[in-house]
């Protein structure tokens, strides 16, 4: 007789606010990749295999909005699953390491063979992010909108957005056209903009005046004169316009868009960011950033409680992009994608993008992770 869960997680802490779960010990049931079954106890008879996941926290499977895995191709681009499912992220997002003229060979090469969800902000610049040196917009003929648009309807399962970086090096004298036809684009495909806005030629409320709801926002800490702050540190009155409008800001840490003393200045100011997002890629791999759990635990430090933090790295996302219910939630019938994290108390020493440091009382620590039912530990990428 087969067994009723092909995987059962016993005892595990689940952490899930938004579907009652406030570090309350039950057991998961799965079977063909989804939840089936939670509850105080599930019986191990009923299952094929059973994880012992006592003091053990499980949550959803954690969400990055901001990475770049486009590997071997684009210059930022790492490997998916060593550095997503490897540690604790079941969907990624891959903010325009690929633009019209890289995509299929993205899709074809990276997403479809994955482990990790991928899903992705396709770039305006249709080269995407090819090299480091030479700004992907600073000669507009790759900034093609009918290109773009097409690629979209082509690729309409897995691209989820747009992406546009907004940096004077990255658009030369492009800026406002650049932003022009991303816009187009994502007024013709019904899709998000994501915008990085570190240090553009157009003024920060420039930029937001632009937005529309639902658009995001990433490198929301970073400290260029193009931020959220004002220069004598106080909280720009276009990013207070921009969260009434419904623009979406998103962390996105990376190698130099993270500053603790811009994000302690506009917490204490009361902005609080929509997202935690890691933009993990290969100049910040090996530090400061590491993974999305080491970028969550920065803001465990910076104030907000470990249900607070978690929930900006599942639910919130989710509900971002759409998707909440079938991915960012521990209930019956959504995918079984589960991030199972111990939490590991004593000093934490932490750094921001510019180098400074920071020590926290704890750090969060993957265990292991569960992507549609099946179990991946941590190195089992090599």
């Amino acid at each position: 007789m087969p067994a009723d869960h092909s995987l059962l997680i016993k005892n595990g802490i689940l952490l899930d606010p938004l579907n009652g779960y406030t570090q309350t010990v039950q057991d998961i049931g799965i079977n063909d990749g989804r939840i089936v079954s939670i509850d105080n106890e599930i019986f191990e008879e009923t299952a094929a295999t059973v994880i012992d996941a006592s003091g053990v926290i499980i949550t959803p499977g954690l969400i990055d909005l901001h990475v770049h895995v486009w590997d071997g191709v684009a210059h930022l681009g790492i490997p998916a699953d060593p550095n997503c499912v490897g540690k604790g992220v079941t969907t990624a997002f891959d903010a325009g390491s690929a633009g019209a003229d890289t995509y299929p060979g993205f899709q074809k090469y990276v997403i479809d063979v994955s482990a990790t969800r991928i899903k992705s902000f396709l770039h305006i610049s249709s080269q995407g992010q090819l090299a480091q040196k030479i700004g992907e917009l600073t000669d507009l003929r790759y900034a093609d909108v009918g290109r773009a648009i097409q690629t979209c309807e082509t690729f309409k399962d897995s691209i989820v957005g747009i992406k546009i970086r907004m940096s004077d090096g990255i658009v030369g004298e492009n800026g406002k056209e650049g932003l022009k036809r991303a816009l187009e684009v994502c007024e013709a495909t019904g899709l998000p903009l994501m915008i990085h806005p570190n240090a553009s030629p157009i003024s920060f409320s420039g930029m937001m005046d632009d937005l529309r709801a639902g658009d995001i926002v990433t490198h929301c800490f970073h400290r260029s004169d193009t931020g959220i702050l004002e220069s004598d540190g106080t909280l720009h009155p276009a990013a207070t316009k921009a969260l009434d409008k419904g623009i979406h800001f998103d962390v996105g840490h990376g190698a130099g868009s993270f500053s603790f003393e811009v994000a302690e200045k506009a917490m204490r100011q009361g902005f609080i960011p929509g997202t935690i997002s890691s933009d993990l890629h290969k100049y910040n791999l090996d530090g400061p950033v590491y993974s999305l759990l080491e970028t969550v635990s920065k803001f465990i430090y910076l104030g907000l409680s470990l249900e607070s933090a978690l929930e900006k790295v599942t639910a919130a996302p989710a509900r971002a992009m759409g998707m909440l219910g079938e991915i960012g939630a521990l209930r019956k019938g959504a995918v079984a994608d589960l991030t199972l994290i111990r939490i590991q108390e004593g000093p934490a020493e932490f750094k921001d993008a510019l180098g400074a440091e920071r020590t926290g009382d704890l750090r969060l620590e993957h265990v292991s992770t569960i992507r549609a039912g099946r179990v991946y530990a941590p190195g089992v990428f090599g």
